[in-house]
């Protein structure tokens, strides 16, 4: 099953849409329609589309929003001038942007800094290439947004994950929350890993409870739930599967 979608398409989607997960809140709204419920395989399979918008606070383009509202995370002190001749490699910005120079809260997670890469580059055709991406990259680009190390864990434990994708509107991994292999979710879901759009209403509470719960979790709201709290809601999935998987 192919998920991907195409640069052209994302950037088709009217700003009222893609604007849709910053107003989602998670005591009051439903999940956004345009969510995909995925396997972990799955989102593994999907092909990066070059939108660099992982690669630069700058790069993040979203109407109505800060511009650099997007971070690299913790940045060290050397700068990761090691994979770049020498250079400093990942630089961090202030909040107009403008280059700066390394302070000791940038290497905490709390206080990340907006960022520029010098490894990347822009073609013509819209898209970006990494001149660092056939050689070594710090780990953070390796594991966003897909491959983080706890991922299959956490996974295999019953949780479910958002993709912390919410200022990369044009990722190929945009708005996706990969669930458990055996989820009843990916049932419910169509050909393009969204939702099908005439659940029945105590279907459609649940998915907003499961989406509520990896939403809090992503972006650390409350306090993450532990696998036991997920094995948890997961008991109550089992319930679904005692009656009928079939879609409704």
């Amino acid at each position: 099953m192919n998920l991907n979608r195409t640069l052209r398409h994302l950037r088709g989607v009217p700003a009222a849409v893609t604007a849709e997960v910053f107003s989602y809140d998670p005591d009051q709204s439903d999940p956004p329609e345009r969510v995909r419920y995925m396997t972990l395989s799955e989102a593994k399979a999907l092909d990066c589309n070059m939108c660099g918008q992982c690669c630069g606070s700058a790069e993040v383009d979203v109407p109505g929003e800060p511009l650099r509202a997007y971070t690299f995370g913790p940045i060290e002190q050397q700068q990761w001038a090691r994979l770049n001749g020498g250079a400093p490699l990942i630089i961090p910005l202030t909040r107009t942007g403008r280059p700066r120079a390394w302070r000791e809260s940038d290497g905490e997670a709390a206080t990340a800094p907006p960022f520029r890469c010098e490894a990347l580059s822009h073609c013509d055709d819209g898209t970006t290439r990494c001149g660092l991406w056939q050689t070594r990259r710090p780990a953070p680009c390796d594991a966003f947004p897909v491959k983080a190390k706890h991922y299959p864990a956490d996974v295999r434990a019953g949780a479910y994950v958002l993709l912390n994708t919410k200022y990369q509107r044009l990722c190929t991994w945009v708005d996706v929350l990969v669930c458990p292999d055996d989820s009843v979710l990916l049932d419910w879901r169509r050909a393009d890993g969204t939702l099908r759009r005439r659940l029945s209403p105590d279907r459609r509470a649940f998915v907003g409870e499961v989406f509520r719960e990896a939403y809090r979790d992503a972006f650390q709201i409350g306090g993450m739930l532990t696998t036991r709290d997920w094995r948890a809601l997961r008991k109550a999935e089992a319930a679904w599967r005692q009656t009928s998987r079939a879609p409704k």
